[in-house]
């Protein structure tokens, strides 16, 4: 793993021709925890080019959504700051696109795998 300033728009990337997981070297620390555990889902899964949504891109992020937050800990967060998405992120710590995903992509399976 490295660290170096990376273009707009490019928060970490997983490089694996060099078996590389680079990282913005200007993140916080919840970007870093939340980047770095999506880049490595796509390194355990070895995607390659996985830029504007594919299959593997919403598996990293649904996979990375499922490993930061436990069903509990969201649950609790949602009931006590009523469902504010901002304050819950903070609460969970992770980002806002980490808990939309997991709204989107792992509540909504829960959902589906339930009836």
């Amino acid at each position: 793993m490295a660290e170096h300033p990376l273009p707009a728009g490019y928060e970490g990337l997983y490089a694996p021709n060099m078996n590389l997981i680079i990282l913005d070297s200007r993140l916080t620390d919840v970007q870093r925890r939340c980047t770095l555990c999506h880049e490595l889902i796509h390194a355990e899964w070895d995607d390659a080019g996985c830029m504007g949504g594919g299959k593997a891109e919403i598996r990293a992020q649904r996979l990375t959504a499922e490993a930061l937050i436990d069903e509990d800990g969201y649950r609790r967060a949602e009931a006590l700051y009523d469902g504010d998405a901002y304050a819950m992120a903070c609460e969970l710590n992770v980002t806002m696109q980490v808990l939309c995903d997991y709204r989107s992509l792992c509540l909504s399976r829960r959902s589906r795998l339930a009836v």
